[in-house]
């Protein structure tokens, strides 16, 4: 992959350049796609990141630490993958309901219609770029959500059918999980919503303490030491 974006109000981005020079952010620019004002910059371990003006999303804002709702993260809402060639991963975008929406010099974008704001798969066609390496700075996979079990294992099948290579079904704690590699070679997840991230904690409390999957709950003390804090 190489950025990934995410939702804020038209006109937020100037707050955000602030505040991000402020704070001694990396690699900050503005550009235009697809019509839609950018900015972009670079987080702390060199991975690829941007927030994209968006008009009429209604998710929840994150706000706190000084942001206010009118210039709020609304979430994710896409990814840019960097491919030497990029007809086989579009392809299979079509096969998993994407639609080819438009293109802009070397870039193609696909798009779930009536998606959910996370619906957005920008392909960038470069054959000369450096394959990647997986560490610092590069994005592990990108996961696909299906509501239960019972429809993941339907795509599983479909994709196997296809001829892909896809893991069994892993359990994750709060969901279920399977695996493939792209043409492109590129990781998905495909992940239920069930049972959810709700399974060991109040919905008026997610997020406030620090849960872990079972396999990893004997590594707590350590990984806690590690954390970067963050405040309230």
């Amino acid at each position: 992959m190489g950025e990934t974006q995410f939702s804020v109000p038209k006109g937020a981005l100037s707050f955000w350049k602030d505040r991000f020079v402020a704070q001694g952010v990396g690699g900050i620019e503005t550009d235009t796609a697809f019509g839609a004002n950018r900015l972009r910059f670079i987080g702390p371990d060199g991975d690829g990141f941007a927030l994209v003006e968006t008009a009429d999303d209604n998710r929840a804002a994150w706000v706190g630490e000084g942001v206010s709702e009118d210039v709020a993260i609304r979430g994710f809402t896409g990814a840019r993958f960097n491919l030497h060639d990029t007809a086989a991963t579009a392809e299979l975008l079509g096969f998993m309901g994407y639609q080819r929406a438009e293109a802009e010099g070397d870039v193609t974008r696909f798009i779930i219609p009536g998606g959910n704001g996370a619906d957005t798969i920008d392909l960038v066609s470069l054959p000369k770029t450096p394959f990647a390496r997986q560490g610092a700075g590069s994005v592990h996979h990108i996961a696909f959500a299906v509501d239960n079990r019972e429809k993941q294992l339907e795509v599983r099948k479909a994709l196997m059918d296809t001829g892909y290579q896809v893991t069994p079904v892993i359990d994750r704690d709060y969901f279920w999980a399977i695996y493939f590699r792209t043409p492109g070679g590129i990781l998905f997840e495909i992940a239920t919503n069930e049972p959810g991230f709700d399974r060991d904690e109040d919905t008026a409390h997610l997020g406030e303490a620090l849960k872990l999957p079972s396999r990893y709950e004997n590594f707590r003390k350590e990984i806690e030491a590690n954390l970067e804090p963050i405040a309230a």
